[in-house]
């Protein structure tokens, strides 16, 4: 990642926030916005892999249904399954994930994160996340606080250390 150019950096990561950007149009359009170009294999399986597909079948006309200004019409877990599927779509070497399943069940977020995991050998993925059950499935941890890294490790090193991260699942509960 070092030796990549600006531009190719920029489409080698792709970032979903908690808030997904959804745009007055259908199902379909709001997918392709980052990938326009996407071939129908691309498209089927981001939305396979983000759960939108499940989505798609409920709708009334399917891809083709119209989400209203914003996602109106949508729940906020299937407005940031949306906007997962949108960025897989693009097939990023670095996904970054900031709060993207806080909007979700945890039932939503295991889903997520199982499906996440069969492409996880082609990329890197970043979860920003203050939810336990995301955080256990990490390999590799980093506790912030102030905006400084202050531990890492595995779930089980930072639980068996105490310090930082034992203090945020204490406060949890």
């Amino acid at each position: 990642m070092r030796d990549l150019a600006e531009p190719d950096l920029r489409g080698a990561v792709s970032v979903v926030g908690q808030d997904a950007p959804l745009f007055h149009g259908t199902l379909a359009e709001n997918l392709r916005l980052a990938a326009p170009d996407a071939d129908a294999a691309a498209f089927a399986e981001a939305a396979r892999v983000a759960g939108v597909d499940r989505i798609a079948a409920e709708l009334p006309d399917g891809y083709g249904t119209r989400v209203g200004e914003r996602g109106t019409t949508l729940s906020g877990g299937q407005r940031a399954r949306i906007a997962l599927a949108r960025a897989l779509m693009t097939r990023p070497r670095v996904l970054v994930l900031d709060e993207t399943t806080a909007n979700l069940d945890t039932e939503g977020d295991a889903a997520v994160s199982a499906a996440l995991t069969d492409g996880a050998h082609l990329r890197t993925t970043v979860v920003v996340a203050h939810r336990p059950s995301t955080i256990r499935r990490a390999d590799r941890v980093a506790v912030l606080e102030s905006g400084r890294v202050v531990q890492t490790g595995t779930w089980a090193q930072l639980v068996a250390e105490g310090g930082a991260f034992a203090r945020v699942l204490a406060r949890r509960g």
